[in-house]
């Protein structure tokens, strides 16, 4: 067996593409993911409202124990027969939102509790209103904590949107998919990929890493 590295370093610019695309996705379904995880946090943090902690719960617990695979399909190739359809992209982004939306709210809910409850009657003595105390004393504290597994989620993501290749999108996974399709170079293709892969890894992870020393780490001394 010949192996001709060739291949893939020939259309380095073609997997480059693929990496700046799933570098976006990732992006955009953290940054929505997150919004979405910040409000279902609060609502299973905050018990006052049952019916609202209830569908919370349910959301929560359904999407983070059933496969991120079969709700892409759910939303691409289900949602269609109540005559809702998306674009494969849109559909994408939609189906790991929802997917890591659950993920992140309860990163987020972890956070919010492990602060003393004392900050909580703090606030109330101040007469600051609940929106008010989570978004001045509660959520800066907590977001310490928060920040390094949310950056380990970020990665999750970035491994996560190689599924999309099922829909054609054109990240990384999917252009790999499509030369191996041409060249038949399978080994080097795939193995060239995982390097990507890796690389995008460390960076992501020293520099969140280099971050939470910064912001944090450095303020505990």
């Amino acid at each position: 067996m010949i192996i001709d590295w060739s291949t893939p370093l020939r259309h380095w610019d073609y997997f480059a593409g693929g990496a700046i695309m799933t570098l976006w996705l990732t992006v955009v379904i953290f940054l929505l993911s997150s919004i979405i995880g910040v409000l279902l946090a609060v609502l299973r943090y905050n018990k006052r409202i049952y019916p609202l902690y209830a569908i919370s719960t349910v959301y929560v617990e359904l999407i983070r124990n059933t496969p991120a695979l079969v709700q892409v399909f759910l939303i691409y190739f289900g949602l269609p027969q109540f005559g809702i359809s998306f674009t494969p992209l849109q559909a994408g982004i939609i189906a790991l939102t929802i997917n890591n939306s659950a993920y992140m709210s309860e990163i987020i809910r972890a956070g919010i509790a492990s602060i003393p409850r004392g900050q909580w009657d703090a606030g109330k003595a101040l007469g600051l209103t609940y929106a008010q105390m989570f978004r001045h004393i509660i959520f800066p504290q907590a977001f310490k904590h928060i920040f390094p597994v949310s950056a380990n989620q970020f990665i999750m993501v970035i491994f996560n949107t190689s599924l999309l290749a099922i829909l054609d999108v054109k990240e990384l996974t999917d252009r790999a998919l499509i030369l191996n399709g041409q060249t038949f170079r399978t080994l080097e293709i795939f193995v060239f990929v995982t390097g990507l892969y890796y690389a995008i890894y460390f960076v992501v992870s020293t520099f969140s890493h280099w971050v939470n020393r910064r912001l944090f780490t450095s303020h505990a001394k």
